[in-house]
């Protein structure tokens, strides 16, 4: 009985204040596209990051005077590691030929009248259950005679990490501002609720309706303002990400990673959209209850 008055009037309610649930409306999808669209990027980072280290590879760069038997003699020592999967010799000819592929068609800039300055290179796979040992595993290559750097797929993370870490503060941040959002604004829109319906509320109280009879309609209807706002942010982000990937496209190298971009799985939208409903509710339940105290004789 409570749950059929309760969802039938706030129904009738948002349908005859139209204006004002739709205001209501848009300035929860408002905050809450805001937050999905960093926590998208976030989770892009993130996924980006775990797929450039699922392969740790290193890349060792040789002195030009080494002679051929020195380049093997180092090859045959990095071999016998145990932390190395395999290894590849990289010659000057095939790196500029990779370096060509990687610009993609950018490669005009290598011209055939180029010198070939690209200096001998090994390329070694690790295993990846060792990547927390990597940096040591860095030094000791530097130390053996004739390698003149080591340049591994952690070195480019760090400016990725940066980033990594500015987008997850602003998520928090963000998140902390949407809950603070969604609060005020169901409060404020189901004080405002009450108080047009106030003479109706009076008449139920004289007739002996209960406090939680009366505060179903309420709750039920911040709950359905919310999962509009959710389902429509939803949309939004999911706009935003099919921008973000014609965006990608644009550029050579970018283009690469559209296939590999993600987005929320079904469960974290749903426990999304649960959330946007319980805290609706939770907001709304605790304005009426602020109301009714303030109506009582």
């Amino acid at each position: 009985m409570k749950m059929h008055y309760g969802l039938s009037r706030a129904l009738r309610s948002m349908r005859i204040n139209w204006r004002p649930a739709l205001n209501t409306i848009l300035v929860l999808t408002a905050s809450l596209t805001v937050l999905g669209v960093i926590l998208m990027v976030y989770l892009n980072v993130l996924h980006f990051s775990r797929q450039w280290l699922s392969k740790t590879e290193v890349s060792i760069f040789l002195q030009s005077s080494l002679s051929d038997e020195r380049r093997t003699e180092i090859l045959e020592q990095l071999r016998v590691n145990p932390l190395v999967r395999g290894v590849k010799l990289v010659t000057p000819e095939e790196g500029l030929k990779e370096l060509a592929e990687r610009l993609g068609a950018n490669h005009a800039l290598l011209s055939a009248d180029t010198e070939n300055v690209l200096p001998y290179s090994i390329d070694v796979e690790l295993y990846y259950d060792y990547r927390d040992k990597v940096d040591a595993l860095a030094k000791d290559f530097r130390k053996i005679p004739g390698v003149q750097d080591v340049v591994y797929t952690e070195r480019m993370l760090e400016k990725v990490e940066l980033f990594f870490q500015v987008v997850q503060a602003l998520g928090v941040f963000f998140m902390g501002i949407t809950l603070i959002s969604f609060y005020l604004v169901v409060s404020h829109a189901t004080r405002l609720s009450m108080h047009v319906r106030r003479e109706e509320i009076e008449i139920m109280a004289l007739v002996g309706a209960t406090r939680g009879f009366i505060r179903s309609a309420f709750v039920l209807e911040g709950m359905m303002v919310s999962l509009c706002a959710g389902l429509l942010a939803l949309v939004l982000v999911w706009l935003c990400q099919r921008l973000m990937i014609a965006g990608l496209t644009f550029n050579t190298v970018s283009a690469l990673t559209v296939t590999d971009t993600v987005f929320f799985p079904p469960l974290h939208l749903g426990l999304g959209l649960v959330a946007a409903l319980v805290l609706g509710g939770a907001s709304a339940h605790r304005a009426v209850n602020r109301v009714l105290r303030e109506m009582e004789p």
